[in-house]
């Protein structure tokens, strides 16, 4: 009884979505205040009325409101999608594999969105729409394999370990693939490919945002209907199945959609590393481990830590000519936090 008294209450879902809701809004207003050029906050306000309709045009600059409306909403919007998409698909993927140290590309998802990729650049179809579909499609067919095999190996069953042996050999397949592929290429192909494998937010505009908003917010909408199954879940495949919930297939389906998820993002985006590791270990400490509630305030947290970084790129361009791309930030915070977690649980983990 004392234990118990002593667990912390879960937080409610309203606080929750409130709070998400207002630092997202806060975030991205700032994010589009900070850039290489100074915009007045109150710029920056009026111009985002007027394009929600509820200022007139004329209250604004001209050439304020197309920097804040066709350049920089459409990033932050863009940072925004990605950071939540990759929050909560690692904070699934932690959940179904029953591992802390499980991220959104886990399965392959990087490996072949990567492999697309250059695929595209090789035959010169690099396009604005045709490059993310590349991207898309490796990604998909490296799930897809992953997923089969463990189908075949498991006689028509699933288990976590099948699934992550799978994806490690999915993805140092993937990965001979793109070597060959570099080898192959020129000097103008391997560079437009290293320069996509940084990760970055930068020149993306309205089709972007479009690209990615509807399968992630989808597959987002999805996998928090699903996410009390996943509670169950941890209690065991026998229990589980005792109350009522096959964790084989609830497994797989959440596995897809989580993949679906990255590599609409990572289609776009490029691989951006660490999102979904770092934020669901912070939410957890924050709201407890009830699954659907995590992953909600992944999904909010993930968008905010994104954007923020991204906001630092942009001011550091202040001082240099050159921009770096998000995944620097990303991995310079990550790394750090992944070898934290790596020896808190060889540590704690018996003799």
């Amino acid at each position: 009884m004392e234990n118990s008294a002593k667990k912390r209450a879960p937080l409610p879902a309203a606080a929750v979505t409130v709070t998400g809701v207002i630092a997202l809004l806060v975030t991205a207003v700032v994010s589009i205040y900070v850039g290489s050029t100074s915009i007045a906050i109150s710029d920056v306000v009026r111009s985002l009325l007027v394009f929600c309709g509820l200022a007139p045009r004329d209250s604004v600059n001209p050439a304020v409101y197309l920097a804040v409306t066709s350049i920089r909403l459409p990033r932050v919007i863009c940072g925004v999608l990605a950071g939540g998409g990759l929050a909560i698909s690692g904070a699934v993927m932690q959940g179904v594999f029953r591992n802390p140290l499980a991220d959104p590309g886990l399965l392959g998802v990087s490996a072949g969105a990567g492999f697309g990729a250059l695929l595209a650049f090789k035959t010169g179809l690099a396009s604005l729409f045709l490059l993310p579909a590349f991207s898309f499609a490796g990604s998909l067919a490296a799930v897809a394999s992953i997923i089969g095999i463990a189908f075949a190996v498991r006689g028509g069953r699933t288990s976590s370990i099948t699934l992550v042996m799978s994806g490690m050999a999915v993805s140092a397949l993937f990965s001979a693939f793109t070597s060959v592929l570099l080898t192959l290429s020129n000097e103008y192909q391997v560079n437009n490919y290293i320069f996509w494998t940084l990760g970055g937010l930068s020149n993306r505009r309205w089709e972007h945002a479009g690209t990615m908003a509807l399968p992630v917010l989808l597959s987002a909408a999805l996998l928090l209907l699903l996410l009390g199954r996943l509670d169950v879940m941890m209690l065991g495949d026998e229990q589980a199945k005792a109350l009522g919930v096959n964790s084989g297939q609830n497994r797989v389906v959440m596995i897809m959609l989580s993949s679906l998820c990255t590599a609409s993002i990572v289609c776009v985006t490029g691989p951006i590393g660490f999102v979904g590791l770092m934020v669901p270990h912070i939410m957890r400490l924050i709201v407890g481990p009830s699954h659907r509630l995590l992953c909600a305030a992944s999904f909010f947290a993930g968008g905010v830590f994104l954007t923020l970084c991204d906001s630092l790129i942009r001011w550091f361009s202040r001082f240099n000519a050159r921009e770096f791309s998000v995944g620097i930030i990303t991995a310079l915070l990550g790394a750090p936090f992944f070898l934290f977690l790596l020896v808190k649980k060889s540590g704690s983990a018996p003799e």
